[in-house]
């Protein structure tokens, strides 16, 4: 995995340098810990950069296993404690992905979903979801063919709080 870990670090500090962008030490430490298979608690003020500092982990993880590691699916899910704040967390998480796992969709599960998207990930999840607390517990609460997308996913993150990496 070293070969793949050096190529996806410098992926990431590729599409950082791209943007004139400085990448955090604390974020670094992070990519870090979860390429090392940790999970953590990340603490810091709004506008730190802690959106990139897990999410980036959790991209860098999937590129050092590869593209066909696991059944396809969700991978990710993203819970933040307010709906308003979804669609801003599912842009950010957005912008890497062409760059850095251009197969990967990020979609957004709050009660602002609408009826046409709710049925559409009754069938399939994307493999990043934005949701609060709320509507993650009716998802999980479903039973049938939607309730078994859980299985695939290996990154939890809780905005402004930490991850759980498996």
């Amino acid at each position: 995995m070293t070969g793949r870990r050096s190529a996806a670090l410098q992926a990431a500090e590729g599409w950082f340098r791209d943007r004139d962008w400085r990448i955090f030490p604390f974020q670094r430490a992070v990519w870090r810990a979860c390429l090392d298979g940790r999970s953590g608690l990340l603490h810091a003020s709004t506008g730190a950069g802690k959106t990139y500092a897990v999410w980036f982990a959790a991209l860098l993880r999937a590129l050092c296993c590869g593209p066909t590691a696991g059944p396809p699916g969700i991978r990710v899910i993203w819970i933040t404690p307010m709906r308003a704040l979804a669609a801003d967390t599912a842009r950010s998480l957005l912008e890497p992905l062409a760059s850095l796992q251009p197969a990967w969709e990020v979609g957004v599960r709050t009660a602002d979903t609408t009826a046409a998207q709710r049925a559409r990930q009754a069938g399939r999840l994307p493999q990043a979801l934005v949701t609060t607390p709320e509507s993650l517990s009716l998802l999980l609460a479903r039973t049938g063919p939607a309730s078994s997308h859980f299985i695939t996913a290996r990154w939890t993150a809780r905005c402004a709080s930490g991850w759980r990496s498996d």
